[in-house]
């Protein structure tokens, strides 16, 4: 089992403030002090029961889920590491934050996030060993810990780099030969037997994008910050927006859908359905 990227406070401060609402008024609404709810928020008071579900009541999360968060019974398995016939790849940035490789027998593979020079080294020999070739860079979003290694790595392996139009930005430099971006629409892309959807689910970034690779039944989503094992990243494109992505569009994926976030451990769209405070009732 792997310790979560988010702790209770963490999913109280971010649900509070993607609601605009500030310590004072949340606990007014709780029968709660100021000082209970910050201290709540960097982790040095832990809730009762009652407490949690006024919470979850006033900041419209899901109780039982967030009831689980503060009373650490959740733990994420990890991995696997194995999905259908993918095979998947980690390497961890010094933010930290993971760039992951996913490929097939067959030896197409793509590259999940590159975030730092600090994992291309390691990353570009992993996709040219054991008979991989690699087909793709795919960029869930636009933050620098997520991209901060996609040049580095595009030069040296010479494929496209796939990326959101909203946030192609983050990495101007890249030939434009090499930069194939897609709309909110998303998109389907199938090299050399490797198939993904780019799946849209902005909140995060306005470009923010799960990619949803398959292999007969089963799939592994590779969604960034969009999704941390039992929270999710903070909202800097809009809280409306994050949810719908969340709840809209993650939560109706195929339940066995294995989640490979940005940062902390695996998951799957099952676990996140029963211990996620933000998902959908």
């Amino acid at each position: 089992m792997s310790a979560l990227e988010d702790e209770f406070g963490d999913v109280i401060r971010k649900a509070r403030s993607g609601l605009g609402l500030d310590v004072a008024s949340v606990a007014a609404a709780c029968g709660l002090t100021e000082r209970d709810v910050k201290s709540m928020e960097v982790y040095t008071r832990r809730p009762s029961d009652v407490e949690v579900d006024r919470l979850a009541s006033t900041l419209g999360l899901r109780a039982s889920a967030l009831r689980a968060l503060a009373n650490e019974t959740i733990n994420a398995p990890d991995g696997p590491w194995h999905v259908g016939d993918l095979t998947v790849h980690r390497e961890t940035t010094h933010h930290p934050s993971h760039c992951y490789l996913i490929g097939l027998p067959g030896g197409a593979c793509a590259i999940v996030d590159p975030g730092d020079d600090d994992v291309v080294e390691a990353i570009a020999k992993a996709s040219r060993q054991g008979g991989r070739h690699p087909v793709a860079i795919v960029v869930t979003h636009g933050h620098h810990d997520h991209t901060g290694g996609v040049l580095a790595l595009q030069k040296i392996i010479g494929v496209p780099v796939h990326i959101h139009e909203a946030d192609a930005a983050s990495i101007d430099g890249v030939p434009a030969s090499a930069l194939h971006t897609f709309n909110d629409e998303g998109t389907n892309v199938s090299i050399d037997g490797l198939s993904w959807h780019a799946l849209p689910t902005p909140g995060h970034t306005a470009g923010s994008t799960t990619f949803v690779f398959t292999s007969g039944s089963a799939s592994a989503g590779f969604c960034g910050d969009t999704l941390f094992a039992g929270s999710a990243g903070s909202a800097r494109a809009g809280y409306d927006r994050h949810l719908a992505s969340l709840r809209e569009r993650l939560a109706t994926l195929p339940p066995q859908t294995v989640l490979y976030p940005g940062h902390g451990p695996a998951t799957s769209v099952r676990d996140e359905c029963i211990h996620n405070p933000f998902f959908p009732a």
